[in-house]
């Protein structure tokens, strides 16, 4: 893979990409907990955990949580800030991170896979959720809906972020590229400092993904549009397939 393939290593770096992912574990985990009829403490894989909030609100309901990410601020963050005996962080990548017939859910949240051109590449973290789930095991996975981003699709989006007594300004400058969304971020700091980034991600349709998954091991069983289950369409702004390892 070449480096702008690669970009996740530095965009997940430093205080902007807070401003950039939205964390709402309480709501996702109840999502989760009813997609998938959890009713027992179970082994759970948190696929890209960034900062820990997600696999943290499963440890604190019972589950035995495995949260795993490449960046390595990310993970120092979640060992500081969420201690349990059931919780680990692993700073390690999870398309190359295998524990076979492991777990009893693996989750792949907010738009963390697909960010590759190349569809071989990206069905590697697919085959190694597969790898890691038990016979019968859940898969959960969220990214963005494309019929939601083209009729929606804003060049230029302007965002002011409260920090302290003042604001981080994000300006991000969009184009879709062959079902490829692709972002250049500008970030304005309170002192003035500036930074930049870049971020792509392949859109899928749902037929697709279920393909991806199936070439995996993994059965589909149920789309949604968003974690209130939603319908999928363009009025919704995700693709949440759930399904089971075959």
């Amino acid at each position: 893979m070449n480096g702008k393939q690669e970009w996740w290593i530095d965009f997940f770096k430093g205080g902007y990409s807070d401003v950039v992912l939205t964390t709402q574990p309480d709501s996702t985990y109840a999502f989760i907990k009813k997609l998938c009829n959890i009713e027992t403490s179970l082994k759970i894989y948190d696929q890209c955990c960034g900062k820990g909030y997600l696999s943290a609100k499963f440890a604190e309901e019972g589950h035995c949580v495995t949260g795993l990410d490449t960046s390595s601020e990310y993970i120092q963050f979640a060992r500081e800030n969420f201690t349990s005996s059931r919780l680990e962080f692993l700073l390690e990548d999870a398309r190359f991170f295998v524990r076979a017939d492991n777990y009893d859910v693996v989750i792949n949240w907010n738009t963390s896979c697909a960010y590759s051109e190349d569809d071989d590449e990206n069905k590697i973290m697919f085959e190694a959720a597969a790898k890691n789930l038990k016979s019968g095991g859940k898969f959960v996975m969220s990214t963005m809906c494309e019929p939601y981003i083209k009729k929606h699709f804003q060049k230029y989006i302007v965002k002011q972020v409260p920090c302290g007594q003042s604001s981080i300004i994000t300006i991000r400058e969009s184009y879709i590229d062959n079902s490829m969304m692709k972002s250049n971020w500008l970030i304005i700091y309170p002192d003035g400092r500036r930074e930049t980034a870049y971020g792509q991600t392949k859109m899928y349709s749902p037929s697709q993904l279920k393909n991806m998954l199936r070439e995996c091991g993994v059965k589909p069983l149920k789309v949604y549009g968003g974690p209130n289950f939603e319908p999928f369409n363009s009025d919704n702004p995700s693709l949440i397939v759930y399904g089971i390892k075959m």
